[in-house]
């Protein structure tokens, strides 16, 4: 049932409110005093799931308020609990097969609770004076933000700025790039453009600091200037009244300014002449950018303006030609630390030495916490100060790493939030969470505290448990609120040594803010923070990896008394050395066993092409796997990984209500026919089980059944019955080593995802085409499929095709029907597509003058009768190509005309004449490779003139037999590549009297490789094969020795030859008459 999410505002609430209600519904026949039981209790509950939904954020709750919360929380899980239980009881109506209902004899299940909510719903009442309820689905609304701005808002907060900025190290490189860009070389206005740069980063990056060591070196170079601070709750009449007094603006004698608009309106006036640089310091919102963008005009008098945001999208969007610093820290996977700066460096590599005091640990664990966070060092050696001063006036003299020893202890404890010395930090983290939209994104975030320091979130992975635990119900918005907490930079991402981003992480000093605050609410309970008087009933409950010393008895296990029967959901991460009684978690609903993060670690080698050898973890067994399915309320069961696990028992049948099924990395050779006895399972992940060669039959009977993921797995085959699943969406077969699909997967009629990257398929079935609502279609890295089904044209709503790395060399031409394509990624062994495909009017990369020809009826219509394909553009500024596959005697008109802006021609025609074709093609301005393809072979020689030809870098003349070129001074000035292709007998050798068969490359003064390719039939046995190519080959190969580049020779079939640079040597002048003429060559 869908309903409002969990929340760690208001915890199950919604959800139970709403099952109340549709226990109330026509699909249930109840008692007369069950049905008065459940209105009471619901209008109760939704009363009391108002008030905490209002009051979460807004007010500091004291010790009572907190309990009273937890109490309601509480008797929301059981709740719960109770309803799931009173609808096993009911049964099925022998009249309607839709209607459930109460056995007659049953007394009403929720007597008992009646009293426990009208006590709660009274205290809170009592406690907190609100409005009435409102409907609780109107309160999930994702647009609402009023729910993130505190009863009490903060006073207007001045920008921190390091007093002392060479504290600060590694700015140096992004001050020089910033001030280099805005006023240019040597600090004078050379360029009286208006320019724009923005500084982004999370919060205590330093871009205060930064922004504001730029003003003061370059603001007395303008005849205005203005520097303002920005904050999410600020007065915007009072930021553009700051612009005002700084630039030197006055509103007119006798006026007061009554609204923004009057202000904007005077300092827009004011600064139209000036030469002014203004700093906007901290832009939170693209709408504070909009107003305050209305005062400051664009001239072209060398004005500048410098903004700050930690929000990636409000830098984005702003587009002036702009410099973007970004100053969020970077993380070496190698060394396994943060790093900052432009320059991969350790920050705190570069500290002063009376910054950090005698015995200073530079690689303490509360240092990796801080670093690469300036902010955050800054406050760490406040609070060394404050213990070093506490410990003189005790005339205790403290080392520094003790000290180091003390804070990491406070902050690990008792979060930053309460160890003095780090408040200039918790106030920046505090704004930038205050400031997130609503509950659920913040409820998402929270969450994330729960994982290991410097664990790296995978997006899918980490939206799975999202929707597990109801924090949303779609993975489509899960995957929103991910982007949306990588924006704000809560999420910082992280790439391996080829700069690829992969990962996400969050910064330890933002995990540990976000630890304490999910410490406070209770939301989840994490092992390292309960002391051994903790006492408080668990619902959520996290095992982590380290303990916390908070002087207890030695040997003393916190989880000792706890009742794992009220566990509603249990995390186990990497590291956690305990015994985990799975037959006493009788209401878990979300088992999530990290206990090896696999996953990402198999990614990891995978990258680094080491994975045949990667050794999987033994944390479980079978008889853990047994315990396990005894746990007849469990929802979702993520982690059953490692080798320990070599058969999934028939027990495993039993889990009734089970909706995620995740068996990775395991032995297990199948899956038992019992899995079809999950009626609600959506979410099948049985990936990286080298081993499992076998799909039950019953795996049809998975009617709810939504993602089925076989990647890296080894199944021979799929069964006919998958045919069955009519709402399955994702069908992931990512390096599975199957060689065929069953035809019944045309019946798939929901499936929108098909992942068949790294297969073995050497043909796909003509049914692939009735699969009506695909979008995305992976058939990359298939080295034995070579060819698309054309029936791939019927697929009208596919969005994504991707067909990387060997395998497909063709496209059909029914791939001009996919009305819908919007990404089409090719290997380069693949040519070009059909000319028919360059129509879809969302695929990207089609050359800008193709899509404009499709507009042109006459142009199309005397096209019809050609044969075209079109080469997309593979890169920004690439223009694309066009490949003319039909003869023509010569360069067709409609090139000139239609195509002239293209990139690559690949043509095939009879005559190169010089008004008639050279002129067109010199005259394409951006023309970069031209290939020729002669079907007769020239009779008159080819004159290359220094004209035109200003861009062109390769140069492929496919012919039967050499003809005559001649590159004259000047010729292709950025020709670099120069190939000739024969596939055909070439004839007998040129006669000595034919006149001079060089072609003068020695004028082609960027040239850097000549390549011949040749039929091996002619070329590459005997000599005399075909004497022709033989001869021209020794011909360009003297030439090229001569030529004063450094030069690659290749002719295929035999090693490269590669001739050295001549500082200086004679190059015979090539001329179409034949004659040559000896000049020297430039060095």
């Amino acid at each position: 049932m869908e309903g409002p999410p969990v929340t760690a505002a208001t915890g199950v609430l919604g959800p139970v409110v709403v099952k109340l209600g549709a226990l109330l519904g026509s699909k249930y026949k109840l008692q007369r005093q069950t049905l008065k039981d459940i209105k009471f209790i619901k209008s109760k509950l939704k009363f009391v799931h108002s008030i905490l939904w209002a009051i979460w954020g807004k007010e500091t709750l004291d010790a009572q308020s907190k309990e009273l919360k937890k109490e309601a929380l509480d008797l929301a899980d059981d709740m719960q609990d109770a309803i799931d239980d009173f609808i096993l009881t009911m049964e099925p109506s022998h009249r309607n097969k839709h209607l459930k209902i109460q056995i007659k004899i049953q007394a009403s299940p929720f007597q008992d609770f009646r009293t426990r909510v009208d006590d709660v719903s009274a205290r809170c009442r009592s406690k907190w004076k609100i409005k009435p309820a409102e409907r609780v689905c109107s309160l999930y609304s994702t647009k609402r933000a009023e729910s993130s701005i505190p009863s009490k808002l903060p006073p207007h907060r001045a920008p921190f700025v390091c007093k002392n900025a060479s504290e600060i190290i590694g700015m140096g490189r992004w001050r020089e790039d910033l001030i280099t860009y805005l006023v240019g070389e040597g600090s004078t206005m050379a360029q009286p453009q208006f320019k724009m740069a923005s500084i982004v980063g999370i919060g205590g990056v330093g871009k205060t600091t930064l922004a504001n060591l730029v003003y003061e070196e370059i603001g007395n170079k303008f005849q205005s200037r203005a520097f303002v601070s920005v904050t999410p709750t600020a007065n915007k009449k009072e930021v553009l009244t700051s612009i005002l007094q700084q630039v030197g603006a006055k509103l007119p004698a006798g006026t007061k300014a009554r609204t923004e608009e009057d202000i904007i309106h005077t300092i827009s006036n004011f600064l139209e002449d000036k030469r002014y640089l203004v700093v906007i310091d901290d832009i939170w919102h693209h709408g504070e950018w909009e107003i305050i963008s209305k005062s400051i005009p664009q001239n072209n008098l060398g004005s500048r303006i410098v903004m700050t945001t930690r929000i990636d999208s409000v830098s984005d969007d702003i587009d002036y030609n702009k410099l973007c610093i970004r100053m969020n820290p970077g993380w070496s996977f190698e060394e396994e630390r943060w790093f900052y700066g432009p320059h991969v460096q350790d920050f705190t590599a570069w500290m002063k030495p009376d910054m950090v005091g005698e015995g200073f640990d530079r690689d303490h664990p509360i240092v990796r916490m801080c670093c690469c966070l300036p902010l955050a060092l800054l406050c760490m050696f406040s609070a060394m100060a404050i213990v070093r001063e506490q410990q003189e006036q005790l005339g205790v003299h403290v080392k520094a790493r003790d000290m180091q020893d003390m804070i990491e202890k406070q902050v690990k404890k008792s979060g930053i939030q309460n160890t003095p010395g780090f408040e200039p930090l918790v106030e920046s983290l505090q704004l930038g969470y205050d400031d997130l939209p609503h509950h659920m994104l913040k409820t998402c975030l929270l969450y994330c505290s729960i994982y290991p320091q410097n664990y790296r979130f995978d997006m899918n992975d980490l939206v799975m448990r999202w929707v597990a635990e109801g924090f949303t119900y779609k993975e489509d918005t899960g995957k929103c609120y991910f982007e949306e907490l990588c924006n704000r930079g809560f999420m910082l991402h992280v790439g391996d040594s080829l700069g690829m981003s992969y990962y996400q992480m969050n910064h330890p000093m933002m995990r540990n803010f976000l630890r304490w605050k999910l410490h406070e609410d209770k939301f989840f309970t994490c092992s390292s923070d309960i002391t051994f008087a903790y006492s408080c009933q668990i619902h959520r409950l996290c095992i982590d990896d380290y303990p916390i010393d908070d002087g207890a008895a030695e040997g003393v296990d916190p989880l000792l008394g706890l009742d794992w029967s009220q566990i509603r959901s249990l995390v186990v991460f990497e590291g956690a050395k305990r015994y985990i009684p799975f037959e006493k978690l009788k209401h878990v609903r979300v088992l999530d066993l990290q206990y090896h993060q696999q996953y990402l670690e198999f990614e990891k080698v995978r990258r680094d092409y080491h994975y045949v050898n990667f050794e999987f973890g033994k944390a479980l067994g079978n008889h853990h796997v047994k315990d396990i399915c005894g746990l007849l309320r469990l929802r979702h069961l993520f982690g059953l990984d490692g080798t320990g696990i070599n058969v999934i028992p028939p027990e495993i049948g039993r889990l009734h209500y089970l909706e995620t099924l995740q068996i990775r990395f395991t032995w297990i050779t199948e899956l038992p026919s019992e899995i079809g006895d999950l009626p609600q399972l959506k979410i099948l992940d049985v990936s990286h089980n080298k081993k499992l060669a076998k799909l039950p039959r019953e795996i049809g009977d998975l009617q709810h059944l939504e993602t089925l993921d076989l990647s890296y797995s080894r199944p021979r085959r799929l069964p006919a019955e998958i045919g069955n699943l009519h709402n399955l969406e994702s069908l992931n077969l990512h390096y599975a080593e199957l060689k065929e699909l069953p035809h019944q997967i045309g019946k798939l009629q929901h499936l929108k995802t098909l992942d068949m990257c790294g297969a073995m398929f050497t043909r796909l079935p003509t049914e692939i085409g009735d699969l009506q609502h695909l979008e995305t279609l992976d058939l990359s890295y298939n080295r034995w499929l070579k060819k698309l089904p054309r029936e791939i044209g019927n697929l009208q709503n596919l969005k994504r095709l991707l067909l990387r790395g060997e395998g497909v060399v063709k496209i059909p031409r029914e791939i001009g029907r996919l009305k819908n394509l919007e990404i089409l990624k090719l290997d380069t062994a693949i040519g070009a597509l059909p000319w028919e495909a360059s129509q879809l009017p969302k695929l990207e990369g089609v050359p800008w003058c193709v899509r404009k020809a499709w507009n042109k009826s006459d142009l199309v219509s005397e096209l019809a009768g050609e044969i075209l394909s079109v080469q997309m553009a593979r890169w920004v500024g690439d223009r694309g190509g066009l490949i003319v596959g039909t003869k023509h005697m010569h360069i067709p008109r409609w090139i000139k005309y239609h195509f002239n802006d293209l990139a690559t021609l690949n043509i095939r025609i009879c005559k190169l004449e010089e008004e008639q074709d050279l002129k067109i093609l010199r005259e394409m301005p951006n023309l970069d490779k031209l290939t020729l393809r002669f079907e007769v072979v020239p009779r008159e020689p080819i004159a290359i003139s220094g004209e035109g030809f200003r861009r062109l870098k390769q140069l492929v003349v496919d012919s039967r037999c050499m003809p005559q070129f001649t590159f004259q001074e000047g010729a292709m000035p950025r020709l670099f590549m120069l190939l000739f292709e024969f596939q055909f007998y070439g004839g007998p050798p040129p006669a000595a009297n034919k006149g001079d068969p060089r072609l003068g490359i020695g004028h082609l003064r960027n040239l850097l490789w000549v390549e011949f390719r040749c039929n091996e039939e002619w070329y590459g046995g005997a000599a005399e094969s075909s004497p022709c190519i033989s001869a021209m080959i020794d011909v360009v190969r003297k030439e090229a020795q001569e030529h004063p580049n450094q030069m690659v020779f290749d002719v295929s079939g035999h090693e490269e030859e590669w001739f050295p640079a001549k500082k200086s040597t004679q190059v015979p002048q090539a001329t179409s008459s034949g004659a040559g003429e000896i000049e020297k060559e430039r060095d």
